[in-house]
């Protein structure tokens, strides 16, 4: 390089920073408000535990964006507390849970809640009466929910299925 591109490479330079600072005059700190805050509550799930053969509704924290997480909290062993009011699960299968809904219908339908075991489970899962009603009425409590499709097989030859509302375990109802 010569040394007249040079100076010119330099002057071009000198005056870019010049121009860019033309019309910026400096200014204190301004003022945005108070510092921010995040006062999020999660909001919380109620799960039905077992006491003496009856349902009992119990409350949770819940997570944001899990709309399923009571049905999943249904395997959880019961807090301290909750052992010391003598609460259990029949639940003891880590659960699935999804809901649909029928869009065919121009009234739409209630969606209904699939719950099944989760992974791969081999043979028939036989669920018993308070299982099934801890899952059926803590999915009822769940917004927009009206039933529940049990899957009891998860096998690809042969499936088996039955569907439940809370109504159907009344006389468990604490």
């Amino acid at each position: 390089m010569r040394r007249t591109d040079r100076v010119r490479a330099f002057l071009a330079v000198a005056v870019c920073a010049a121009l860019a600072g033309c019309g910026i005059r400096p200014t204190g700190i301004i003022s945005a408000g108070d510092q921010p805050l995040a006062q999020a509550h999660a909001a919380t799930i109620t799960v039905y535990l077992v006491r003496g053969g009856r349902l009992v509704p119990v409350t949770r924290p819940g997570l944001p964006g899990e709309p399923h997480l009571a049905i999943q909290q249904l395997n959880v062993p019961p807090t301290r507390s909750e052992l010391a009011m003598g609460l259990r699960t029949d639940v003891h299968d880590e659960l699935d849970a999804y809901s649909v809904e029928d869009v065919s219908s121009p009234v739409g339908r209630p969606a209904q809640l699939v719950v099944r075991p989760s992974g791969e489970p081999a043979g028939e899962k036989t669920w018993s009466r308070t299982a099934k009603a801890q899952i059926a009425c803590t999915a009822q409590v769940i917004p927009g929910i009206r039933r529940v499709n049990l899957w009891s097989t998860v096998n690809p030859t042969k499936n088996r299925w039955e569907l439940l509302t809370c109504d159907q375990f009344a006389d468990l109802l604490d």
